[in-house]
């Protein structure tokens, strides 16, 4: 069971990204090289100098990982990847292709591109989600899902109704596409490297990636940044909100899953256990009293608003890699004070 060592060269896509930024810092503080990639120069560049006391990081450049080939320069001299490229939102998705094809096609891709132009490497390690696990329409609440449970509902729903389906069910679809179709490669061609996916739920977290406007936020910080901002309204809550972990664990769970020999083969929930939008408000009032308009509620009332919630099990990851999990306080302290030094409210 092949694992790399420090001093290794690992390709991180989708480097420039929320998720793709914090993996690439972890391997680079880890004692790793990183080859990043990115869409633009510009964001390479702004890796460059963001990473520049970090260690040895360069960048490629890939406009469409959708395109056939995106990867073949990529993928070459490289010990070992990290896909984490693929989009992730829910709303004004104007065809299912938006979402499906750079999610499918970016991982079935890259896949082709290792076989191709670096069959030796190690391992690879896929950013899946817990989107690929969970089954909002055949499972009900309250449901504890492990690494076991699939996905079995949602690519049939967007088969039927295209992009009228929710917009949560075709990013579900996209998920389960992709996923399935790295474990698909791999029965299929046996290839001489191992797979691993890192399945997080909703990621929470100190942004660091390039970020102009609260408007490009991805889906998940813009959760947060919308309570602190005062967005929000009594009205909104309590807000359940589904299941979280602290992205630098999600990071962390990428490394692990590149450096345990035992975890070949798997599937990893990185994930702490469910949330509400009162939890993340009581949050914010307990470290930012400053901040104005962020509403109340119901303090302290996590168990009552989550007791029928949906949980991701991600005991496994801790016992098996080693992840100790960020409190949900400092994850969304965290995020608060990073939006606040980057948009000035």
């Amino acid at each position: 069971m092949p694992v790399i060592s420090k001093g290794n060269l690992v390709l991180v896509t989708g480097a420039s990204g929320f998720v793709g930024s914090h993996v690439s810092q972890h391997f680079l503080k880890g004692g790793f090289k990183v080859r990043g990639t990115v869409r633009s120069e510009s964001k390479g560049e702004y890796l460059k100098k963001l990473f520049k006391n970090d260690g040895d990081f360069d960048y490629v450049i890939v406009d469409d990982i959708a395109k056939d080939g995106a990867f073949d320069e990529a993928v070459k001299g490289v010990d070992a990847v990290a896909h984490t490229a693929s989009p992730f939102y829910v709303t004004n998705i104007k065809s299912t292709d938006e979402l499906i094809q750079p999610a499918l096609h970016g991982t079935t891709g890259i896949l082709k591109s290792i076989q191709k132009n670096n069959p030796d490497v190690k391992r690879v390690v896929v950013t899946s989600s817990v989107s690929a696990i969970m089954c909002v329409a055949s499972k009900k609440a309250p449901y504890t899902y492990t690494e076991k449970d699939w996905n079995v509902d949602s690519v049939g729903i967007v088969e039927e109704k295209g992009v009228d389906a929710p917009g949560l069910h075709i990013y579900n679809a996209s998920k389960t596409l992709a996923e399935r179709s790295l474990w698909d490669f791999v029965e299929k061609n046996k290839p001489n490297w191992e797979a691993v996916t890192i399945n997080p739920p909703v990621i929470f977290g100190e942004i660091i990636h390039e970020c102009p406007t609260p408007e490009k936020l991805n889906t998940s910080v813009a959760r947060v940044y919308e309570w602190a901002a005062g967005k929000k309204t009594e009205k909104d809550l309590p807000a359940a909100g589904g299941n979280w972990v602290d992205v630098h664990n999600v990071a962390e769970g990428h490394v692990l899953a590149l450096t345990k020999p035992d975890a070949a083969g798997e599937r990893f929930i990185v994930g702490n256990g469910p949330f509400a939008g009162q939890d993340i408000c009581d949050v914010i009032h307990k470290r930012f009293p400053d901040l104005k308009d962020v509403p109340v509620g119901k303090p302290g009332t996590h168990d009552e608003i989550t007791k029928d919630a949906n949980v991701f099990d991600g005991s496994k990851a801790h016992k098996e890699l080693g992840i100790q999990y960020v409190s949900l306080e400092d994850s969304v302290y965290q995020t608060v004070k990073s939006v606040r030094e980057r948009f000035h409210f």
